[in-house]
């Protein structure tokens, strides 16, 4: 019998969700919610999902799915999840999990009391070349970490697009949620700095002193006007270091040096596989391991210091 979801929000992100769990056999869409309901009805009708409508809650009262997954504006994911986890209902919440630390302590709380639970959107924890590159490090064959950089650029149509979001909680967190993954710990002496100061259009560094001892270094920016520069990890161990670049090859250092052919991980597809890590628990009825509603609550407070240094709380 097939896993029931519903969906929160039918904008772009919304669409790519559909047309990932229309892919997967054991998951059904009952219900689609959008604020904007002729989104939710040509989403509903474009899927063959005969519930649809602007109130999620309704339709989660109504249509009782096995799971939802919330796709919807960052300020909404917080009151809609914890309405979820009420109702008894796992909810896949997309990032960032909640726009500050403080907002989403009510809902790591409310997880951690069950039985329903939160697995946050970090996608990349689902990714075939990170997962490699955090299994490399997990083996201990290039030892602890040493320094983590990550530069992760998009081009300036960000700034249009997502007006009502900071840069940092938008991209950056995606590698906050890889350094602390693949450091093994959380980070303190969180600075930050942006070009020009105060805009979205802009170009932001953070560096921060990782409590095992790692260094953290990342930039994203929202300039471009055009194809922006490939995304980049580098890191660098006691015995080795990693360089990766999307797209390429996973290039390890040390006595013995050897790339990565991507092809090797075969496809990479992210986002299918962490619809089906939930589909997977909801159905196995086992917790969320691979990423959980505390590591999301450590990234944000990572992130929330940066855009405190930055004066922008």
């Amino acid at each position: 019998m097939a896993v029931k979801l519903a969906l929160a929000g039918a904008g772009l992100f919304g669409q790519e969700h559909l047309s990932v769990i229309a892919r997967i056999p054991d998951a059904q869409v009952v219900a689609i919610a959008d604020r904007n309901e002729t989104a939710a009805r040509t989403a509903a009708e474009r899927h063959g999902v005969k519930d649809w409508g602007g109130d999620i809650i309704d339709l989660l009262r109504h249509t009782r799915p096995d799971g939802v997954i919330i796709a919807s504006p960052g300020q909404t994911h917080v009151p809609l999840a914890l309405a979820a986890l009420e109702l008894g209902i796992p909810a896949l919440v997309e990032k960032p999990m909640a726009m500050t630390a403080s907002q989403a302590l009510p809902l790591v709380e409310a997880d951690a009391r069950g039985p329903a639970f939160v697995l946050p959107g970090h996608v990349l924890r689902f990714s075939a070349p990170h997962r490699r590159i955090a299994d490399i490090i997990g083996s201990g064959e290039i030892g602890r970490v040493l320094s983590f950089s990550a530069r992760r650029h998009r081009d300036d149509s960000h700034a249009v697009r997502y007006p009502d979001i900071d840069p940092i909680m938008m991209t950056m967190i995606h590698d906050i949620d890889l350094a602390l993954w693949m450091t093994g710990g959380t980070a303190r002496d969180v600075h930050a700095w942006r070009s020009p100061d105060g805009a979205q259009r802009s170009q932001t560094m953070v560096t921060a002193k990782g409590d095992t001892g790692a260094v953290w270094s990342l930039a994203t920016s929202w300039t471009y006007p055009g194809e922006a520069a490939p995304d980049r990890i580098e890191i660098v161990a006691e015995r080795g270091g990693i360089d990766f670049e999307t797209g390429t090859y996973i290039r390890q250092y040390g006595d013995k040096p050897r790339s990565i052919d991507l092809a090797e991980l075969g496809p990479d597809d992210s986002l299918l596989n962490e619809v089906s890590y939930f589909v997977h628990c909801i159905r196995a009825g086992e917790r969320p391991s691979v990423v959980t509603a505390r590591d999301a609550l450590a990234g944000l407070e990572i992130a929330g210091a940066a855009l405190s240094s930055l004066g922008r709380e």
